[in-house]
């Protein structure tokens, strides 16, 4: 009896497995019916989700705002504000649309303000994407070149930029509000000019630059406002300066061969010629002596006079 009793047993747990499938069967069917309608009903819906993530949560109410990140200090706001409204948006346009983000990117390169265009960005400031963020790097005027009757800014490489003055407009942009030199003038270019964002091709206007810049900063240059190539290479005359300075009160500083020539160790060198204007200015307190020109060529400082002055370099 206990033999067939525990063989009852055992037969009634091997029957119980299929009792329980029986019962999960309908409980698996609902979930997997719920899973399928929540991915179908998530399918149905992204369309609408996307739409409301797009225009409510990630569209500006207003057209977003442009900021230069990087204006450098000589830009004016004239031209900050060219540059913003050059890719300024007229209509709000959504985050995730970056298509507003590449015609911005190609605006600003096709600029010949701008050398290099860095980043530009979507940022937030009240709410995501009212505001885009301009970061690139400018080319900065260093002189004005005269073609006829106008006068145009280049950057350091003798790249052309926008900007074109007539004689009449020349002392605003020549001079700070202080009365000192601003920029300075390269007069006697062969070359015509070339388009905007292009390098204005000639030699001589390489040098021009290259005086120019060794001017920069030199409190006892503020005089000259000129650097004129006409003879540049001695093509008017092997005999004279090949580069002059000339002067507020018209007078020349016939400087010579430009620094890097490669005949310029005819004359004295370059730095020789500079401590010649510093010393004019301390004796003279004029970089052109009161004379009608000066001649920094030669071991000694030249100029129409009875006497010539040994000018004291060494100290």
């Amino acid at each position: 009896m206990a033999k067939a009793k525990k063989l009852k047993l055992l037969g009634s747990r091997s029957a119980r497995p299929s009792a329980l499938s029986g019962l999960m069967r309908p409980q698996l069917w609902l979930n997997c019916s719920v899973i399928c309608l929540l991915i179908a009903g998530g399918i149905a819906g992204y369309p609408h989700l996307r739409d409301y993530v797009d225009h409510k949560l990630t569209f500006p109410h207003n057209p977003s705002r442009v900021v230069l990140t990087n204006r450098p200090a000589w830009m004016t706001d004239f031209l900050a504000e060219q540059i913003i409204a050059s890719i300024a948006p007229n209509a709000p346009y959504s985050n995730f649309d970056e298509r507003f983000l590449m015609r911005a990117y190609q605006t600003l390169n096709n600029n010949p303000w701008i050398q290099h265009v860095n980043q530009v960005r979507r940022a937030y400031d009240r709410q995501p994407g009212d505001v885009i963020e301009i970061d690139c790097v400018y080319r900065a005027p260093v002189a004005l070149v005269q073609w006829g009757e106008f006068y145009s800014l280049v950057d350091a490489e003798a790249v052309k930029l926008p900007e074109q003055f007539s004689l009449q407009q020349l002392k605003r942009i020549m001079f700070a509000d202080d009365g000192r030199v601003n920029i300075r003038l390269i007069q006697g270019v062969q070359r015509p000019p070339p388009m905007p964002g292009h390098k204005w091709q000639g030699d001589d206007l390489t040098a021009g630059l290259e005086m120019v810049g060794l001017l920069a900063g030199k409190p006892y240059a503020e005089e000259v406002l000129r650097v004129d190539v006409t003879n540049f290479e001695g093509r008017n005359d092997p005999r004279e300066a090949h580069l002059v300075l000339l002067t507020r009160d018209g007078s020349q500083v016939r400087w010579g061969r430009p620094p890097q020539a490669k005949d310029a160790f005819i004359e004295v060198r370059w730095d020789r010629k500079l401590q010649y204007m510093q010393w004019l200015v301390q004796e003279f307190k004029r970089v052109d002596a009161g004379k009608p020109w000066v001649d920094l060529r030669f071991d000694q400082v030249r100029y129409p006079s009875s006497e010539t002055p040994s000018a004291n370099t060494s100290q």
